[in-house]
């Protein structure tokens, strides 16, 4: 790899891994204390390291396999939080889920609005990235639905929303202007009659 492309690779693997470990608003991203920052229906919150996906806990859907648990907002079977956000900014959620069997499915309401809803298979955690979400106060309101059709066999983890960055810019190379090859020819030439020349000069 050419040192610039290396370069470039490296700021920008830098960049992403910093804005994924930093500024994360959502209080207790992994349950592990329980009901004390979120509000749930049919969920149970707190220590569960079979269902979670880092550290010790997760959120446990208990309950809910009719459609009205995935599209009434405080409503049916949910996990949500209040955070603090800036009027007019974006931002990007990303959270886990698991589904062990059954068909599982799950819905995300941002600002009061519905953002998805779909389906996810079984087997090991799963990742969701939504992008680009817009918040209009200063405190939003993120809920996520479950519907699970033996009830109570999936989970939702590491829950964590950023602010919408770039990547920063990188500062651009001075052009490299090419030389003609007659002009090539010509810089050659004169250097080698500057050469003659000074050879031919009388010794003093």
């Amino acid at each position: 790899m050419y040192p610039i492309a290396r370069l470039l690779a490296c700021s920008v693997l830098a960049w992403s891994t910093a804005a994924a470990t930093a500024g994360n608003i959502v209080q207790d991203p992994g349950f592990e204390q329980g009901s004390k920052y979120w509000k749930s229906l049919h969920f149970a919150l707190g220590p569960a390291p079979l269902w979670a996906h880092t550290d010790p806990g997760a959120a446990r859907l208990t309950y809910c396999n009719y459609d009205a648990c995935l599209n009434r907002l405080n409503e049916g079977a949910y996990v949500g939080q209040l955070l603090s956000t800036t009027a007019g900014e974006l931002y990007d959620l990303t959270f886990w889920v698991r589904s062990f069997t059954g068909e599982s499915r799950f819905s995300v309401f941002w600002d009061g609005a519905l953002v998805t809803s779909r389906g996810t298979p079984n087997g090991p955690m799963q990742q969701y990235a939504f992008s680009g979400l817009a918040a209009s106060a200063n405190a939003t309101l993120l809920q996520v639905h479950a519907f699970n059709s033996l009830h109570q066999h999936m989970s939702f983890d590491d829950f964590s929303v950023l602010k919408h960055t770039l990547p920063p810019a990188l500062e651009p190379l001075e052009p490299q202007l090419p030389v003609s090859e007659p002009a090539m020819y010509g810089l050659i030439l004169a250097a080698l009659g500057g050469m003659m020349l000074a050879m031919r000069r009388p010794v003093a």
